[in-house]
């Protein structure tokens, strides 16, 4: 996202929008780039180190239950259940128990949370472009659809260690991934809320730098939850989550660009609209969210 948007704006403020799309598409027919033979040694080199890192790990997991097994009696080494529960392994359900998981609050709760932050970053990542261009049309292009991408990969990097650091102070996980996550959409709200109060571009680019920033720290609130609701489902209903925020790269996307166009370019409703959803989705997951197991 960064390098794109470094090397679309420079194209743009240089020679003009078709330069960007010819760019791409001159990129596109380079004869000597096949697009699926890059896809396919891209997938291979992506199987052979995931290859070699799940056979050390099971490696590490048949040496750590033979030195269990020669510790134990001959009546555990026959006990299979003891053997397993000795070297860690634990043997997943076969299915997922859908029904327990959608009737619990917790998961709405944080779908809820995931669709609003959601919402929010494909509003900005969408729209942010449009509105520093219409709005200060003398602000170069290279630095607005940058610097705020720079501040989420940032945060979003450093919030695992920061929901470590709050588990490593003494806080449950719940209260963990609460303060992340509601850290997280009250600062997004904030931010957005400040935006029709500013006149220039430098304070609008802070704000939105620091409304990507404080999405970023999502990585250690909601994005995660998945795996403590289903430790042995943890990718099905990592599914279900990220499709709740996809959903919103469209509607989202969708609804903001209608509300513009009711409202002449009122820039300030598409902010305060959006802020009030992420309070909105904080507040349902500060009642209802949780961190523990459900299925």
């Amino acid at each position: 996202t960064v390098l794109a948007g470094s090397i679309g704006s420079l194209l743009v403020d240089k020679f003009g929008w078709r330069a960007l799309f010819q760019f791409v598409d001159v990129a596109l027919k380079i004869p000597e780039i096949d697009d699926s033979a890059i896809l396919g040694v891209l997938s291979l080199l992506w199987y052979w180190v995931l290859h070699f890192v799940l056979s050390r790990s099971m490696y590490r997991q048949q040496i750590s239950l033979c030195d269990s097994e020669a510790d134990i009696s001959k009546k555990d080494r026959g006990d299979s259940n003891s053997a397993m529960s000795l070297s860690g392994i634990s043997i997943a359900p076969a299915g997922v128990p859908w029904r327990v998981l959608f009737g619990h609050p917790a998961f709405w709760a944080a779908a809820v949370a995931q669709y609003t932050g959601g919402n929010a970053y494909f509003t900005m990542f969408n729209w942010l472009p449009s509105y520093f261009h219409e709005s200060f049309p003398e602000a170069q292009g290279i630095v607005y659809n940058v610097v705020p991408n720079i501040a989420i990969v940032i945060t979003a990097m450093l919030a695992p260690f920061l929901a470590t650091r709050l588990l490593s102070g003494g806080r449950s996980m719940t209260v963990t991934r609460k303060l992340m996550e509601g850290v997280s959409l009250i600062g997004v709200a904030l931010c957005l809320f400040l935006v029709p109060c500013t006149s220039s571009f430098t304070p609008a680019l802070l704000i939105f730098t620091m409304a990507m920033a404080c999405r970023g720290l999502h990585h250690g609130g909601v994005s995660v939850n998945p795996h403590d609701f289903a430790p042995h489902h943890t990718g099905a209903v990592f599914g279900i989550f990220n499709a709740c925020g996809a959903i919103t790269g469209f509607i989202g996307v969708y609804v903001a660009g209608h509300i513009l166009d009711a409202t002449n370019n009122n820039w300030s409703y598409v902010f305060i609209i959006t802020g009030v959803q992420c309070v909105i989705g904080a507040i349902v997951y500060g009642r209802y969210g949780t961190g523990t197991k459900i299925i």
